[in-house]
């Protein structure tokens, strides 16, 4: 018999642990994984660098069907840095976001482990949840394991190869939540441009607009890189999040991409004018990146034409493309290769301290919840901060 089982020991999943034993020394908490090991998603956050958060939380960045702002105190306090420190992860801060000072997830996986089997924490691994149901005040999980609390810590649909499939949505589901359809998050956007191959690997920096039959929806200046069939990059993430929605609406939609956003169109034209017996995309070369200057005269038709022989109106047209360059989006990187899930289980459900408005004793927090950020540690922000409201909650 357990006072506490959390299903799922994810980033939010030992968090909640952690807290929970630090507040209450006495109380009896069980960790299931269904993997052979804790944090395998968290392993792999930030390139095997684990951006584990942000001095910026707020609650802008942050998307949900629901009213984030009723966590906003606890998001912005930022009281998971000072629990990460106790357990002994020391951070950094790099223009804002925060790294484990071992620059390693490894690392970070490590010392949850150390620190709950310190507090004495029973984790059972390999172990899959197959039901969790309530009788008689009391929450049985396999038909075997008896507790007074659950919560309920799976992860969304994203990596699934790391154990995230999605079975927490149908736990709560059982429960009578409402599941906010699913949608992949900070991912990549395939396009049929015509030239993608030609620009396969570059990366550059750009103000990109998200545009959506016709309308600016969003924009984003920072990092984009081309693959064989799409865009990616941190800004193109963070424009993801509503796309395939919008496809799915039969939208159309399409990015826009500032090459060199810091330079005006005028300052562009008299630049290339003062090269007037340069090829035209040896003269963009010295501004852009040669793949990009060579697919752009490509699509004007004015490959390997001299500047000096071009029309005033022929040059403008070079600098609006330079400012302007169009890709349309046919479709997002899937689940498989998206960092997080945008949708979940409903805010309307739960209360403040995230405990289940349709069974008391039931919790969850992190990413099955309908709550998602942006890159920069932001995701992991939430898991962090939604584990130490429950754990608050329970040992009230």
């Amino acid at each position: 018999m357990y006072d506490v089982v959390i299903v799922g020991a994810g980033a939010s999943g030992i968090m909640c642990a952690s807290v929970l034993k630090i507040r209450n020394s006495n109380l009896k908490v069980l960790l299931l994984e269904k993997n052979n090991k804790l944090g395998k998603k968290l392993s792999v956050t930030g390139n095997g660098r684990c951006n584990l958060g942000n001095v910026n939380t707020i609650v802008s960045n942050f998307n949900s069907s629901g009213d984030i702002k009723r966590f906003e105190k606890e998001l912005c306090s930022r009281n998971y840095v000072d629990y990460l420190e106790q357990i002994g992860i020391i951070l950094k801060n790099e223009e804002g976001r925060l790294y484990p000072y071992s620059n390693q997830a490894i690392c970070v996986c490590k010392s949850f482990e150390r620190y709950l089997e310190h507090l004495n924490v029973k984790i059972k691994y390999n172990y899959e949840v197959n039901c969790v149901k309530k009788e008689n005040d009391l929450f049985i999980i396999n038909n075997e394991i008896k507790t007074n609390n659950v919560v309920i810590a799976t992860g969304g649909k994203s990596y699934p190869k790391t154990g995230s499939t999605g079975f927490g949505y149908e736990v709560l589901r059982n429960f009578n939540h409402k599941i906010e359809k699913l949608y992949p998050s900070l991912t990549s956007l395939k396009t049929d441009y015509r030239y993608i191959k030609d620009i396969f690997g570059v990366r550059f920096s750009g103000l990109v607009s998200l545009i959506v039959d016709g309308i600016i929806k969003r924009k984003e200046n920072g990092q984009v890189q081309f693959t064989k069939d799409s865009l990616s990059g941190i800004c193109i993430f963070n424009l993801s999040r509503n796309v395939k929605k919008y496809l799915e609406e039969e939208k159309k939609v399409e990015i826009i991409i500032d090459l060199v956003p810091e330079y005006s169109s005028e300052y562009l034209k008299k630049y290339l004018s003062s090269f007037y017996d340069y090829k035209i995309e040896d003269a963009l070369s010295g501004i852009i990146n040669n793949k990009l200057a060579t697919v752009i005269t490509k699509e004007l038709k004015l490959n390997g034409k001299l500047i000096k022989d071009l029309t005033k109106e022929q040059i403008s047209d070079v600098s609006l493309k330079v400012h302007n360059l169009k890709l349309n989006v046919i479709s997002v990187g899937d689940f498989e290769v998206s960092q997080v899930t945008s949708g979940g289980a409903s805010l309307e459900d739960f209360s403040d301290e995230l405990e289940s408005l349709k069974c008391k004793g039931l919790y969850a927090i992190g990413e099955v919840l309908d709550i998602d950020g942006i890159c920069g540690g932001y995701n992991l922000a939430w898991a962090f901060s939604s584990a130490i409201i429950v754990a608050k909650k329970i040992t009230m």
